[in-house]
Order: C-alpha cells, then structure tokens, then sequence
C-alpha cells in the first residue's frame, strides 16, 4: 500500500522543514568545533532512487546500539501509556521503530498534470524541541547540547515512543 502525499502536503512539509532549519541557526561548517554547535544534515532526495542500501548500512552500523528489552517491562509512566513491544518485530523496515532508524517513503505527486514518483529517505530529524525526548517513559532519550538526539541503549527498553 502506497502512502499518497498531496503536494500542498509536501509542499508544506518542505516549506516547515526549511523554517526550521533557517531558525536553528546551521553552522557554515560541522567539522570540528567544541561539539555545543547545532549540527543539522542536509538531503538532496533528488538523488534517492529508493533502493534501501541505506537503510541496510544503517541497520548494520547501529544494530550493537538497539535496545535488548527484559521483560516484563516495567510499570510505564504514566500509567495510561501502553507497552509497545517492537523486540518481535526487528525485521519491519517500513517505518521508524527501536530496530529501524531510517526507512524510504514513496509518494507520487501531481505537477502540471503529469505524476511524479519520489523516494524520501525518512529518520529522525533532531528536532530543536523533540517530543521524543520528553515522551520517553524510560528516561533514555536525552537532547544533547549540539542539538543531537541520542538514545541511551543501556536505559532503552524498546517502548517505541521515540520512533513512532
């Protein structure tokens, strides 16, 4: 099933992604430095031809970084959050999970008339004020000061807030 992105979508996405980046203030150069600058990563999906090798490299370098979840879990705080157990599902590369940082979205839009088929390679954005952090009920994510979100593989059990 194909995830259909309107262009008014896409181009609201892009319009947002790029205020966010021209507000985070992204330095002239990421090499060296004391590590308090903010770092940010910039993509040309242009060149994306949506074969995954990326998400393979991706699962192969971080794969000693996935949580090893004990179970049973813990008490979630709060109570009302649900446990969600994705240490049986490691092999789901189609969206963001404790398992899967990086995943290719397809969509197909309209431009004058004639449809268009991209590939976006989709991961965490390392956001000025991510949600992930603070949804976090086991307390392993955490905002690092060059604006990096990191996860703690040592606190992480797996409940998926931080990738959902």
């Amino acid at each position: 099933m194909k995830n259909r992105l309107s262009r008014r979508s896409f181009l609201k996405g892009t319009m947002a992604t790029a205020c966010t980046l021209a507000a985070a203030g992204i330095p002239a150069s990421a090499s060296g430095g004391d590590g308090k600058e903010q770092l940010a990563t910039l993509l040309d999906i242009r060149k994306c031809i949506g074969c995954e090798a990326c998400v393979e490299a991706c699962r192969e370098v971080n794969e000693t970084k996935f949580p090893d979840p004990k179970k049973p879990f813990p008490k979630m705080y709060p109570n009302r959050v649900p446990v969600m157990d994705w240490s049986e599902k490691q092999d789901v590369t189609d969206r963001l999970t404790p398992y899967n940082w990086l995943f290719i979205q397809s969509v197909t839009l309209k431009i004058n008339g004639k449809e268009s088929e991209l590939t976006i390679p989709r991961r965490c954005m390392h956001c000025v004020n991510p949600p992930c952090v603070k949804l976090c009920p086991w307390g392993s994510a955490r905002l690092l000061e060059n604006g990096i979100s990191r996860i703690d593989p040592e606190l992480c059990l797996g409940g998926s807030k931080c990738k959902a």
